[in-house]
């Protein structure tokens, strides 16, 4: 019955990856540590999340391909983000094998809920006075830039996101990207702050790959698959579009997974003894 999660879970975060650019451990990370019980150990969630992080190297690859053959890709005005959340990935992953599995499993609920919400209730987050492809960045920007791409880049390694969601964010909305383009340009970043992210995970936790060799290579498969084809239908689509059904699935899931999580201190308050 596993095996069935892992597909669902890789599929998901394929199709979150293609549409937003969202980090397959938005989607993965919850589904595996909620709904899997081999994944409920100590060291649960730090796996699911080396595993998202696998995933999310070929999906993000796969997806940057298709928004670079329609030209929605700007590294002028987001070179400064890759190098800072390239340097921050890898103290990330480490401050996430101090932490421990109940502060991972629990942010990452909370997470997939809230971007769900937020994309309901602002499909489209590119802003009126959008920035030209390749135009430089001001004093301004590149202040921007820095402080979040440093959060960014620690919140990658810990979390196990490739950052995907955060970086849409800060590309539309205060960077002046056209959607599409900050999708395009967050995914190629993704594909190598994944890269790096994965990487550290397994040096610090090699039995992820003695272990989970098996779940690794069918959620790598599915998700890269899965990324591709909602890449190109993702480019073909009104980015209002692309936002609602991404928020739709979000929401439903995050709420799912966290009901299941929480279904103990639910029943309680609802049902007191």
């Amino acid at each position: 019955m596993e095996y069935i999660w892992y597909v669902i879970a890789a599929l998901g975060a394929g199709i979150g990856t293609g549409l937003a650019g969202l980090s397959a451990a938005t989607v993965m990370v919850p589904i595996l540590i909620v709904l899997c019980p081999s994944f409920g150990g100590e060291s649960g969630a730090y796996q699911a999340t080396a595993i998202a992080l696998a995933s999310d190297i070929l999906g993000s690859a796969a997806t940057t391909i298709t928004y670079a053959k329609h030209k929605n890709i700007d590294l002028k005005r987001g070179w400064i983000m890759l190098v800072c959340i390239l340097v921050m990935s890898t103290v990330g992953s480490y401050a996430a094998w101090l932490a421990g599995n109940v502060v991972l499993g629990s942010f990452t609920l909370f997470l997939t809920f809230f971007i769900g919400i937020r994309f309901l209730v602002k499909p489209d987050t590119s802003r009126k006075d959008t920035a030209s492809k390749g135009e430089k960045l001001d004093p301004k920007g590149v202040i921007i830039s820095l402080f979040f791409g440093l959060t960014i880049g620690f919140g990658t390694g810990f979390v196990g996101t490739g950052g995907g969601m955060m970086m849409l964010v800060v590309f539309t909305a205060f960077l002046g990207m056209e959607l599409k383009t900050a999708v395009g340009t967050s995914t190629f970043i993704m594909t190598f702050t994944a890269l790096i992210a994965s990487v550290s995970h397994v040096m610090i936790h090699p039995a992820i790959i003695l272990e989970r060799w098996d779940v690794m290579l069918i959620c790598i498969i599915v998700a890269t698959v899965s990324s591709l084809v909602s890449a190109q239908f993702a480019n073909r689509v009104k980015s209002r579009t692309v936002g609602l059904v991404t928020g739709a699935v979000l929401t439903v899931l995050g709420a799912a997974m966290l009901i299941l999580n929480f279904r103990t201190q639910i029943s309680q308050i609802l049902f007191p003894v």
